[in-house]
Order: C-alpha cells, then structure tokens, then sequence
C-alpha cells in the first residue's frame, strides 16, 4: 500500500463554505450481510467475475443482470448473463421491462432466491430514475441486508454511494473538470449503499482526479474511492476493502484544514473502511 499527501492551498478555502473546519471523516457502517463488488468499468477482469461469483455462492449462485443504465439494455442484458454463465455461474438472467412494469409479479418472481445483483454501465440518472421507489429496488435492499451480492461496473458502480456524481457539471461550468470551484460537479441522489464513501469510476483512465476533489470540498466529512477501470473493490460485511482487478484504487481522506491523504491500492491489498 503507497500513502502519499495531498495538501490543497489554503486559498482553496475560500472557494468551498465547508472548508472552514476541521475535517475528520465519518465511518463508514455497512449495514447489511452481502458484498459489494464496485467496478471502475472498462473491460471486466477475470478476477472480478470471480469475485462477484465467489461471493454469491459459487457452484449454487444465481445472479441477474439489471441492464437498465444502458441505452442498448436489450442487448447488455443477455450478453452479460452469458458472460456469468460462461464463468461458472450455474443460474445466471437478465430482467427487461418498461419502468412501470418493474413492480409486477412476473418482474419481481425474478428476484427469487437471486444471490448476485449486477447493475449494467450507462447512464446512472438513467438508472436511478428506473428504479427509485420501486419494490424492486427495496427487494434488492433486502437481498443484499441477507446477504447477496450486490455489484456493478461504471454507471452501476456510481449508484452505489449515497451522493452520486451524475456525471455533469452544474450550469454554466465546464465539464473538463481541470479546476477547483465550489458547487461545479453536478451530484444526486444514488442508492446509497456506501453511506460516507463517494465512488468514482474510469477514475485514472478518464483523469477524474480533480472532479472527484470538487465533490469532496464541497462535502466535508466524507471520503473519496476512485476506481480505475478493469478494477474493482469488493466490501465485505466486515468493513474491509480489497481490490481486484488490473490497475490501481485510490482513497482520498480528510486528515485536517484544506488537507487530504491520498492512498494508492493495487490488486490483492485490502484495507479497513
């Protein structure tokens, strides 16, 4: 594990209300049984699919794919359940139906005995308005507080926090993100499985440093993952973190005023959240 730190001017403070204080992060509590399996996006790792199979239960999983991020949702869908289904998994679907279709029996008979969740990439505001006040997304909840896996790769990996990056910026500003100002990254609601953790994904690939930076300022208190693609984290119920996959994860923690630490995680390292 490589910890480095990263000190912000203090003319920063300036720009950001919640910079005035001093920083100290809150804990992270999982609150339920399952695992997270969190993906940067990009190509899927074969030690990712492990991992979502392996924590589902192996031999006896059952997973479904839940395509709706993605604008080609008819195609994600079986496509990704195949690729379960090549690796192992003996039970592996997909779920296709307009939104207000989600609810019926036919759609949640889906879910039964379903030990895996796997959101698709895409759009995440996509997403989140399709599932958002549904009984699917609570029976998923459920699943998960049981003991499933709930997983998920680019768009799916954004949900996963409680303040979500929608992926633009705020009116009038740029969306190159290559600059410190306060309220310039767009954020929303997400389906907040980590409580105090804000993901980002295609973290290195897509420089999303200083986006993800922006976020954090204007959010004192919480902490920052920013996952690379072909990488994932996986949450235990435990509160440990590993990281699986081909490239790098990297924390940022407020430690002080104006003040992060920044740690750099590759493939196989774990840390406690």
């Amino acid at each position: 594990m490589k910890t480095l730190n990263l000190f912000l001017l203090f003319a920063l403070g300036v720009l950001f209300s919640g910079c005035t204080n001093s920083y100290a992060y809150m804990p992270e509590e999982v609150d339920g049984q399952g695992t997270l399996v969190i993906q940067g996006g990009g190509d899927r790792h074969p030690d990712i699919v492990k991992a979502i199979i392996d924590n589902a239960g192996g031999k006896d999983s059952k997973i479904l794919v839940v395509p709706f991020a993605s604008g080609y949702a008819d195609e994600v869908g079986p496509e990704q359940a195949k690729e379960f289904a090549d690796a192992g998994c003996p039970s592996a679907d997909y779920i296709l139906c307009a939104k207000e279709d989600l609810d019926k029996p036919e759609n949640m008979e889906k879910l039964r005995g379903v030990t895996g969740i796997f959101f698709s990439g895409g759009d995440q505001n996509r997403l989140v308005a399709y599932l958002e006040g549904t009984n699917f997304l609570e029976a998923i909840r459920r699943l998960y507080a049981a003991g499933a896996v709930v997983a998920g790769t680019s768009a799916g990996a954004a949900v996963m926090s409680d303040i979500m990056l929608t992926g633009n910026a705020t009116a009038g500003n740029s969306d190159d993100f290559n600059y410190f100002k306060a309220g310039a990254v767009e954020t929303s609601k997400g389906f907040g499985f980590l409580k105090s953790i804000i993901v980002d994904q295609h973290f290195v690939a897509r420089k999303r440093q200083v986006r993800l930076m922006n976020v954090l300022l204007d959010n004192p208190g919480y902490r920052g993952i920013g996952i690379d693609e072909a990488t994932a984290i996986v949450v235990k119920p435990d509160n440990t973190m590993t990281v699986v996959g081909a490239s790098k994860v990297l924390m940022y923690e407020p430690v002080g005023q104006n003040s992060y630490k920044l740690t750099v995680l590759s493939a196989g390292e774990s840390r406690k959240l």
